[in-house]
């Protein structure tokens, strides 16, 4: 027990810490957006699921040393699916595939097709709930970007009807004739489940982008809506 307690206290201090690094650095860009998305999740019978879902991003603020340099703008529209296979009642592997229209919204943006794999493990019966998972990304754009993505999360129920969850994300993106790059993300989500096969979400994530190179802060507003037919 006072090792899982030991892990809970380390995960709330590094998302501490990275807040507090953000307020200090005052040449960090940041900007606050918007990121509502909408999934279907297929039933199925055997090991197998199947998931359907649309997503947008919204971009409010964007400012540099307390000067706005930009607001009110539409990013990207995404639409994606994902297949899973469940290895164990705690393991599956996935394999996913997404595409941004960018150009709409933009013409100096290239839209994006990116292929994901996944495996995600969770410790059921276990106190909180550890979940991981690991992604490989290739996102095809202008330039090809290869993408590794861990995340931890934990979860608590609280009562029958809601949930909350903390997670952190590492991400690392390589692309030709381009140094790496290193990424770190936070989250916290409420989740609801009062209506019969329809999951609510709702909570906030903040991105810490390329921390090792030219750092920028990110804050969004997550929203989702989860439907199980």
């Amino acid at each position: 027990m006072a090792q899982k307690w030991l892990f809970l206290t380390l995960f709330l201090a590094a998302a501490y810490f990275g807040s507090v690094n953000t307020v200090t650095a005052q040449s960090t860009p940041r900007s606050f957006l918007w990121e509502p998305e909408f999934s279907v999740d297929l039933p199925s019978d055997n090991k197998w699921e199947f998931s359907f879902g649309i997503a947008n991003r919204y971009l409010f603020d964007s400012q540099l040393n307390g000067e706005q340099i930009n607001k009110n703008e539409q990013q990207h529209f995404e639409v994606n699916q994902f297949t899973s296979y469940k290895t164990s009642d705690n393991a599956s592997v996935a394999l996913g595939f997404r595409y941004r229209f960018r150009e709409t919204f933009n013409d100096s943006r290239h839209d994006e097709f990116r292929m994901i794999q996944q495996f995600g493990y969770k410790h059921r019966g276990t106190f909180l709930t550890p979940a991981h998972r690991f992604r490989f990304e290739q996102r095809f754009r202008e330039n090809t970007i290869f993408r590794l993505r861990y995340r931890i999360g934990i979860s608590q129920p609280m009562g029958e009807e809601f949930g909350i969850g903390l997670s952190t994300e590492f991400l690392y993106s390589m692309m030709k004739d381009f140094k790496p790059e290193a990424d770190q993300r936070y989250t916290i989500k409420l989740e609801n489940s009062s209506f019969k096969n329809l999951g609510l979400s709702a909570g906030v994530e903040w991105r810490r982008e390329d921390y090792a190179g030219v750092p920028t802060s990110e804050i969004y507003i997550l929203s989702g809506l989860n439907l199980q037919l």
